[in-house]
């Protein structure tokens, strides 16, 4: 039975609305500077790296960026200056039941630095940390033994009384718990006494990734409870908690549909961090899904509808849940981890220069290098990342563990990413914010259709609180709407012309001739201006402004490429667009503004290697939001867009590490970029109260 799967991940539905939106936000805000976590996840080269975040899931970034192999299982030293994960070549499938033996022991600082393999592949199996973190106590099929790192010697042995995977040693040194096969199940969460090798069962049916309380006292575990009817009647896997000596047992947090695997309690005890899926067997060959943490106090805590599993605990609370970046194996810390550069040159905290939900490039180094600033220019990005925390709300699509895409909201910095739609039968995408940040518009379609940057404004258009409740389907007769100054129309692109609608009636008040534009149409804050991408005005796609008086319509952008994505700037008479390439040659889209009202036009952002798309201005017009693309759009689901953020003042900037554009723009700035992970077509607002 393949019960155990701890590559398993989690997106956690649980209270909703405005009152859960605050209830999160104070979750964020107190576990914020409580250490860090570390956890592995699907990196840009299609491998597994690991990655480090704040308990917020903000501040986060790669630390190990190795395309040739997986890594796996991190663990930092009890006192937080050391890790310890597997390291397996790229082309081995990381098994749910046999990550802890596969490929090499490593040892590293705990920011991935002067990373060390210790010993063969397969050696030291299960390898978890002594409290003063000189030893390992390892498990294998000849039982339990304990190593002295510096001497890589076995100072002593036990049987494994059935123990045979997943092996943590207690915060005082006295006992290791694990799982075994020898109380009547082959599923047990056990414990064992360090010195004598006594056992005792904790839980004995179908659980599995059990750890310690810091306390010693209690340990945490996955826990599968007989007698369930959902899951075609075995069941989802659920996580609780149980005192060590196993007389007492609690639900923790559970949801119908859900398998909820690798919890992990904080070093002071207070909140607990755990992964999940549907699958019961571990996904190591997708994306993964986001991890979740939620505080002790609150539990029982139970996601979803769920009505079979609310019907058996009546008193469970449904929330909150802290939605956090996508991973699995996750570890926590207190201890404060001080980069590399930081270290040199003295800082006292880490800089906050990869902020990616590890979420995928062929070329791992150089994408890693790409939003990367010089170690100089580290305290630039997190002064960007300060800068912007405050300034609102971004919204945005992304791609959840399901395979559809939702609509998300985060903070400019990163920070408080949470969902907003959970459809699992549709695409979302095109989102906007109203005008005054109070109502979403959106696009909604089937999720077998796939998403694509031309075609997505032709599906059934969506008006929603921009909370996302209260959604209402007005249906695909509103293709690629864009909202009015007053929030109280939308136009809209028909065939006969760019049509005003009414929201309250859905009536049409007024038509213009489109004059060639045939998607992605804003209109501009102040009224009197529709943006557009055209094909009647050069040999390509054209950027053309549009006068919503006059109806006469002029090119802003160059009319021998293939431009788009445009965008209005809040002063009504500039435009953000996506600078294509020339037909039938190579190139990358860059980012560039014009002004409406003649060809005066500027680099904002550029980069060999990657498409620059969906750019959008801040509210106040002080920063550039925009998304990144491997491939060219069209298709989105295979281009591992993400977005990024800089401000307006530093532009025109280049990123990378490609020197070519340096020729062509050698005033260029390098940065600040502040880099926020994987998303599509993000939209501002200043509104904050979400």
């Amino acid at each position: 039975m393949r019960f155990c799967a701890r590559l398993m991940v989690i997106t956690f539905v649980a209270v909703s609305g405005v009152c859960a939106a605050g209830q999160n936000r104070e979750l964020a805000e107190e576990v914020r500077d409580k250490g860090w976590i570390v956890f592995c996840a699907r990196a840009e080269a299609g491998d597994w790296d690991l990655f480090l975040c704040r308990p917020d899931g903000s501040d986060l970034r790669n630390i190990t960026r190795t395309p040739q192999y997986n890594e796996a299982a991190p663990q930092f030293s009890r006192d937080g200056r050391r890790l310890l994960y597997r390291r397996l070549p790229r082309n081995e499938t990381i098994s749910g039941n046999r990550y802890g033996e596969q490929g090499q022991l490593v040892f590293a600082n705990n920011d991935g630095t002067d990373a060390q393999v210790y010993g063969a592949s397969g050696q030291y199996p299960w390898a978890s940390w002594s409290p003063d973190g000189k030893q390992i106590a390892c498990l294998s099929i000849k039982g339990v033994s304990f190593v002295d790192i510096a001497g890589k010697q076995v100072v002593r042995t036990l049987e494994r009384q059935g123990f045979f995977q997943q092996l943590t040693w207690s915060p005082d040194g006295q006992w290791l718990s694990g799982v075994a096969n020898s109380f009547g199940t082959g599923w047990s969460v056990a414990r064992m006494h360090a010195g004598t090798g006594a056992v005792n069962a904790v839980s004995r049916v179908d659980c599995c990734t059990p750890d310690w309380f810091p306390n010693n006292q209690q340990i945490i575990f996955s826990n599968r409870p007989p007698g369930q009817k959902g899951n075609s009647g075995q069941g989802w896997t659920q996580l609780w908690r149980a005192d060590a000596e196993g007389k007492t047992r609690q639900l923790v947090y559970g949801e119908d549909g859900r398998h909820v695997y690798g919890g992990q309690i904080s070093p002071d005890g207070k909140y607990v961090l755990f992964t999940g899926n549907m699958r019961e067997d571990g996904d190591p060959g997708n994306a993964g899904a986001p991890m979740g943490l939620m505080r002790l106090a609150d539990a029982p805590i139970i996601g979803g509808e769920s009505k079979e599993l609310r019907a058996l605990h009546p008193d469970a609370h449904s929330g909150p849940i802290l939605t956090l970046p996508v991973g699995w194996e996750p570890c926590w810390t207190s201890a404060e981890v001080v980069s590399q550069e930081a270290r040199a040159s003295g800082m006292g905290v880490p800089p906050m220069q990869h902020r990616r939900g590890a979420d995928a490039t062929a070329h791992q180094q150089d994408a890693d290098a790409a939003l990367t600033p010089p170690q100089g220019e580290a305290k630039d990005v997190a002064k960007l990342a300060a800068e912007v925390r405050g300034k609102g709300w971004i919204v945005f699509s992304a791609a959840n563990e399901s395979d559809d895409w939702d609509l998300f909201l985060m903070r400019p910095d990163g920070s408080d990413r949470r969902k907003l739609t959970d459809t699992r039968q549709y695409n979302e995408a095109g989102v906007k914010f109203s005008p005054d940040g109070k109502k979403l518009l959106y696009y909604r379609m089937p999720v077998t259709a796939k998403m694509d940057n031309n075609t997505y404004g032709t599906y059934d258009l969506v008006i929603a609180n921009a909370d996302g409740r209260d959604a209402v389907v007005y249906g695909n007769g509103f293709r690629w709407a864009s909202w009015g100054p007053d929030g109280n129309q939308i136009a809209c692109l028909d065939k006969a012309g760019i049509q005003v609608v009414d929201l309250a009636s859905r009536k049409i008040v007024r038509q213009i001739p489109r004059r060639g534009i045939v998607q992605q149409l804003g209109w501009s804050p102040n009224g009197k201006w529709f943006v557009g991408t055209a094909n009647g005005l050069g040999v390509a796609w054209t950027i053309g402004c549009l006068d919503a008086e006059t109806g006469q319509i002029h090119a802003v952008s160059e009319i021998d490429r293939y431009n788009c994505t445009p965008d209005w700037l809040p002063d009504s008479e500039h435009i953000i667009y996506s600078r294509g390439i020339v037909p039938d040659k190579p190139g990358w889209a860059q980012l560039w503004m014009a002004k409406a009202g003649d060809s005066d036009r500027q680099m904002l952002y550029a980069e060999q290697g990657r498409h620059t798309y969906g750019g959008a201005v801040s509210p106040d017009g002080a920063y550039v939001l925009f998304t990144l693309s491997e491939v060219d759009l069209g298709r989105v689901d295979n281009s591992r867009t993400r977005m990024a953020i800089l401000r307006r003042q530093d532009t025109p900037m280049i990123g990378g590490t490609d020197e070519s554009l340096r020729r062509e723009f050698p005033h260029a700035r390098r940065g600040p970029v502040l880099d926020l992970s994987w998303g599509w077509e993000p939209t501002w607002t200043m509104k904050t109260d979400y």
